[in-house]
C-alpha cells in the first residue's frame, strides 16, 4: 500500500478503505433529523439573545421581521415620535437582508441536499461567520454601538439578518414547521388552536412550547448581558460561538438508516 493512498488492494485481493474515504462518506451521509428539534431550540435561543440586544442599541430586529415591517410603515409618517430618520433604512435593510440569506440558503440546500452531515456542518458555519463579522465591525469601533444614527449601521445589519434568514431555511426544510425559531405569534396561534393542547403525547405542541421559553430566557439573557457589559460586541461574540458549537454537534448524529 502506498502513503497517501485512500484504497489500494492488499496480496490477498480485498480492498483497503483508508481513512480519508471513510471521512468523506461520514460527512456526506444524510443524517437523522429525529433530535434536531433540540438545536433548533438552541437557535429559538440565539434569536432572543441577538434581538434583545440589536433592538436594545440599534432600534431594530434581525429576525423578527414583523416588527421591523411595522416599523417601517410607520416611518412613512415620521412615527413613533422622536424616532431618528434611519429607522426606516435599518428596518428595510434587515428585512432584505433576512430575505437574501433565506433565498441564498434554499437554493443551496435543494442544489446539495440539506440533510447531508457536511452541508448543515458548513451551514451553522457560515451563520457564525456571519455573526462573527458583525462582532468585529462593532467591537473595532467601525461601527457604533451606541449611535443607531450613523448610516454606518447599515454595514452590520446584514450579516445578522442574513445568517437568521440561513437559520430560517434550515429550520423549514429540514421539515420541523412548528419550529421556525423566529417568529412567535403563528407558535402562539397554533398552541391555541391545537384541539390535542392538553394530550399527554403531543409532540409538536411540547416544542411549540419549548420555543417559546428558549426565545424568553435568550431575551432575557440578551437585556441582562447588554445591561451588565454595556456592550453588544459581548452578546454578538456568545451568539457566534454558540453556533460553532451547534455546527460541531452534526457530527454526533447519526445517519438516516439505510445510507
Amino acid at each position: 500500500m502506498r502513503d497517501g493512498d485512500t484504497e489500494s488492494t492488499s496480496l490477498l485481493g480485498h480492498k483497503y478503505q483508508g481513512p480519508g474515504r471513510n471521512v468523506r462518506r461520514y460527512l456526506t451521509e444524510t443524517v437523522d433529523v429525529r433530535h434536531a428539534p433540540l438545536t433548533l431550540l438552541v437557535c429559538c435561543f440565539l434569536v432572543g439573545l441577538v434581538d434583545a440586544a440589536t433592538y436594545n442599541t440599534w432600534s431594530v430586529f434581525m429576525s423578527m421581521q414583523t416588527g421591523n415591517t411595522i416599523f417601517l410603515a410607520l416611518s412613512t409618517a415620521n412615527l413613533p415620535a422622536g424616532s431618528d430618520s434611519l429607522k426606516w433604512a435599518r428596518s428595510g435593510v434587515s428585512i432584505l437582508s433576512m430575505m437574501l440569506g433565506s433565498f441564498i440558503a434554499g437554493r443551496v440546500y435543494a442544489a446539495v441536499g440539506l440533510k447531508r452531515r457536511v452541508t448543515l456542518i458548513a451551514s451553522f458555519l457560515l451563520q457564525a461567520l456571519c455573526i462573527a463579522i458583525a462582532a468585529i465591525l462593532v467591537g473595532t469601533d467601525a461601527v457604533p454601538e451606541t449611535d443607531a444614527t450613523e448610516k454606518i449601521v447599515l454595514l452590520a445589519i446584514p450579516f445578522l439578518a442574513a445568517q437568521s434568514g440561513a437559520q430560517v431555511a434550515t429550520a423549514k426544510s429540514l421539515g420541523f414547521s412548528e419550529l421556525p425559531t423566529t417568529v412567535l405569534t403563528s407558535t402562539y396561534n397554533d398552541l391555541a388552536s391545537d384541539t390535542n393542547l392538553l394530550a399527554w403525547d403531543n409532540p409538536k405542541r411540547d416544542r411549540r412550547v419549548a420555543s417559546v421559553v428558549m426565545m424568553i430566557l435568550g431575551g432575557i439573557g440578551g437585556a441582562w448581558l447588554a445591561k451588565s457589559t454595556g456592550t453588544l460586541t459581548t452578546v454578538l461574540w456568545l451568539g457566534a460561538v454558540v453556533k460553532v458549537v451547534l455546527a460541531l454537534t452534526w457530527l454526533l448524529f447519526p445517519a438516516e438508516a439505510g445510507t
